[in-house]
């Protein structure tokens, strides 16, 4: 009876890394196929005044910065250049207890001519609280209806608060994500990986709504803020999160991206994503209502996509630890057995010599095998209470 109950769970698991990974793309791909049409036209203003500027709405941008020293200057240069009336937007700089130069500098930065028209605000905290608490700070000071949130290492378009204003036209959407690519080209499974991701934002927004946003560049209206636990890992993701269970949608903008200028190796990558495995476990507990059949495809997207993913570790976990324990019942069970330790020890050969493969189909199978181990690791901190909540 164990046995039948294990290798059930065994197959249901496979069932459910399968559907995960390739029935549900194909299925959000299929019901949004025909919804690319209905993106809305992005306004052009091309730096010239007009009488239309009154009908654009206004922004303030929450930048929480910790020791970004290297970006800093760049960040507020590229915000002086945005193709918008300045009255019309606000900077809300909030250094939280940096101990390097970010303060200094961005006062430096805010002093030069070509910033000398950029409305600003800076909160310069002694002691170092975590971007959830400043973040609170943020929104307190802002004067303007709707908030954007923008990483220091992330240089936003020109457009960038023109295509927000677009989208906030439409009285259903509560918070838009724009798009996020690399300056400096990653691993190949890490460009694989982001692209996939973002062709699934883009049908989750044209289903129903995009799950989180990226933290480079996403604005929300301020009526729709509601303040997030003080030890949340993930912010950019329950902050968009929690507009929709207020019954708005969260659209995603592809034609819009912000550019990271922060180089990101593989070890800085798996450390983002050990971040990410917790906080994706955590945000699964938080948001398990969305699950909810009153959601419709929002429920949908988050119990196929986000909480899922969470998941995953645990199921390979879980089919590797019961193709063990019956191996000796089933040639299937073997034939699985041997096939994962081929996989997970080719990649930790792989690791452990520092290989580099030619072949893209192998790249990207040591980046997901490569992840999932990371996502686990995550995934258990979190649980065991040893994951790091500051920044």
């Amino acid at each position: 009876m164990i046995e039948i109950t294990i290798g059930s769970l065994f197959v249901f698991s496979i069932i459910l890394i399968i559907y995960h990974h390739v029935i549900y793309p194909l299925l959000l791909g299929f019901i949004a196929k025909d919804k690319h049409e209905n993106q809305p036209e992005i306004k052009t203003r091309k730096y010239v005044e007009s009488r239309q500027d009154d009908k654009l709405k206004a922004f303030s941008i929450v930048i929480p910065a910790f020791n970004e020293a290297k970006f800093i200057a760049e960040k507020i240069r590229n915000l002086s250049f945005l193709d918008f009336p300045n009255e019309k937007f606000e900077l809300i700089l909030l250094c939280d207890g940096c101990s390097d130069e970010t303060y200094r500098i961005a006062s430096d930065v805010l002093d030069e001519i070509g910033c000398y028209d950029l409305n600003y605000k800076i909160l310069n905290f002694e002691i170092n609280r975590g971007k959830v608490a400043v973040i609170k700070d943020g929104i307190k000071q802002a004067k303007f209806d709707h908030i954007v949130f923008s990483d220091v290492s992330a240089l936003l378009p020109v457009n960038a608060l023109l295509m927000l204003d677009t989208h906030f036209n439409n009285k259903e959407v509560g918070a838009v994500s724009g798009a996020y690519q690399f300056a400096n080209k990653g691993t190949i499974g890490e460009q694989k990986y982001w692209r996939y991701q973002s062709k699934l934002k883009s049908q989750e927004s044209l289903v129903a709504s995009v799950l989180g946003a990226h933290g480079a560049f996403y604005a929300i209206k301020k009526s729709c803020y509601k303040d997030i636990p003080a030890n949340t890992i993930n912010d950019d993701f329950l902050i968009p999160m929690n507009v929709i269970k207020q019954g708005y949608r969260v659209v995603y903008e592809p034609r819009v991206a912000a550019i990271e200028l922060e180089k990101v190796d593989l070890k800085q990558d798996m450390k983002r994503r050990l971040r990410i495995a917790a906080g994706n476990f955590q945000q699964l507990l938080y948001l398990l209502p969305l699950i909810s059949p009153k959601y419709g495809w929002n429920a949908i997207n988050f119990a196929s996509g986000k909480a899922l993913r969470a998941l995953i570790p645990f199921l390979f976990l879980f089919i590797f630890f019961s193709s063990i324990y019956l191996f000796p019942n089933h040639w299937i069970f073997q034939f699985a057995f041997f096939c994962q330790v081929a996989l997970y020890g080719g990649v930790l050969l792989i690791n452990l010599l520092d290989l580099s493969s030619k072949n893209t189909l192998v790249k990207i199978v040591c980046y997901l095998v490569n992840a999932y181990w990371v996502a686990l690791i995550g995934a258990l901190k979190y649980l065991l209470g040893l994951q790091q909540k500051t920044w």
